[in-house]
């Protein structure tokens, strides 16, 4: 028996030792291979990237280039160390041992399709805001795995891109434009069509909201609430043409409203509180009390 074992570890030892040279061309090979993989991946990325209108497209061709430079290379390597089967295996990509890394890949394999389909689909690009399963943010890049997405208050967040396939997904600057509202609350006894007529010229003189046909500012009334009768505003900004934030051109135009409205002499009262006393013939159970540091000082 030991002397079969020793065999057998001699003729693989012998059999190792005679294919060393085509295992060393086979590294070089797969060295060589790589080496052109990232040269043309870097190439890519500063030729011919940069003219293309996604970026986020252009850095996923970028990696796949590079992963097929890689699988050539392994199957080179292979083939030269005497392995064609096993070349054969990994481009059939059949058997158990596949089926098996399927299976404890999937995961990866899923998220890898999901980055293809995201790169050639453009549902998003660098920079624009989008918002899936509650992450709201701005689009910073794209791997074979993974979407960058910086949210609104700093955090980086990663998605993988099967989620991003999944489930719906809501681009805020796909054209660039974007409608935001607000409300205003005005007493009854003010004039509504004349509130909002002055709403609606203090919003068309502003130079930073669209005005184009079909996105004009407009103005409903939203509610009548205890002591107001609440107008919603509702105007268009456009991306594209506004490099500022979004929110503080937002909070300006709603000050400029309120204070416009208090200038005009228009009421804009707070809610009103009822109290009710149903035991009539009882003192009103209220407590004054006098500061008296405050009192010692004013006399």
């Amino acid at each position: 028996m030991q002397e079969k074992v020793l065999e057998a570890f001699t003729e693989f030892y012998s059999d190792i030792v005679a294919r060393l040279p085509t295992i060393g061309v086979g590294l070089i090979l797969l060295l060589i291979f790589v080496f052109i993989g990232l040269l043309a991946k870097r190439v890519f990325r500063r030729r011919i990237a940069p003219r293309m209108d996604d970026r986020l497209l252009g850095n996923f061709i970028s990696r796949l280039i590079f992963l097929l430079f890689l699988l050539f290379g392994v199957i080179t390597f292979l083939n030269q160390a005497g392995l064609g089967a096993a070349a054969q295996g990994l481009l059939a990509g059949a058997g158990v041992t596949a089926i098996v890394i399927g299976f404890a890949f999937r995961d990866i394999g899923e998220n890898l399709l999901s980055g293809a389909f995201l790169a050639f689909g453009r549902p998003f690009g660098t920079g624009d805001v989008i918002e899936v399963v509650d992450i709201i943010g701005v689009v910073k890049g794209m791997d074979l795995r993974n979407t960058h997405v910086r949210s609104f208050d700093g955090r980086d967040i990663f998605i993988p891109n099967s989620i991003l396939v999944k489930n719906p997904l809501i681009n805020y600057t796909r054209d660039g434009l974007m409608r935001h509202d607000f409300d205003v609350g005005i007493d009854y006894g003010e004039d509504v069509v004349e509130a909002t007529q002055f709403i609606l010229r203090t919003l068309k003189n502003h130079p930073n909201l669209e005005k184009s046909v079909g996105l004009e500012p407009f103005v409903t009334i939203s509610k009548f609430d205890t002591s107001t009768i609440n107008l919603k505003t509702f105007f268009w900004i456009n991306t594209f043409d506004f490099e500022g934030s979004t929110l503080k051109l937002k909070s300006q135009i709603m000050t400029e409203v309120v204070r416009g409205l208090l200038k005009e002499g228009y009421n804009l009262p707070a809610d009103i509180v009822e109290l009710k006393m149903y035991q009539q013939q009882q003192p009103i159970p209220i407590d004054v009390q006098v500061n008296s540091q405050s009192s010692k000082s004013s006399g």
